[in-house]
């Protein structure tokens, strides 16, 4: 988690869209927190006051509005990877980039994990890239790139 705080800002850029934001560990000041979780919300407020419940399954945004979304280890527990994909790509802008942070262990269900997060991402976005976290076998940040139109 460390690594992650130091590389997110250099990776970071324009409006923020946190998605899953929790209690805002990563959320910058100034960026939008989405989260369903009210008692996290109020936890997150100290970090930024643009803080909304909401569903990733339905991001309360309109299209191409956002710079940045993050999405870390929310994905898995959404229950609708590819939905949320979808809609993080609907929210980000031409040039936008999503923030992909994955603990997940390989075959746990429907996962986007280090082994298959390229690939799912790829069909969403136009340039996908990966980190492995040398220090955490499943650990990996991806960084995607040009969200495709839906």
């Amino acid at each position: 988690m460390e690594r992650l705080a130091i590389r997110l800002p250099a990776l970071t850029r324009g409006r923020v869209l946190d998605l899953g934001c929790g209690e805002g560990r990563f959320l910058p000041p100034g960026g939008i927190g989405v989260d369903l979780d009210v008692e996290r919300l109020r936890v997150a407020r100290p970090r930024s006051s643009l803080l909304v419940r909401g569903d990733a399954r339905h991001v309360p945004f309109a299209s191409a509005s956002v710079d940045t979304v993050y999405a870390h280890r929310m994905l898995n527990d959404t229950g609708d990877v590819e939905g949320v994909l979808a809609e993080i790509a609907r929210v980000l802008r031409p040039s936008g980039r999503l923030l992909v942070l994955t603990r997940a262990r390989a075959s746990e269900g429907d996962r986007l994990d280090r082994a298959n997060g390229t690939w799912r991402l790829r069909r969403h976005f136009a340039r996908v890239r990966a980190e492995p976290d040398p220090a955490d076998e499943r650990a990996a940040l991806f960084v995607a790139d040009g969200p495709r139109s839906s």
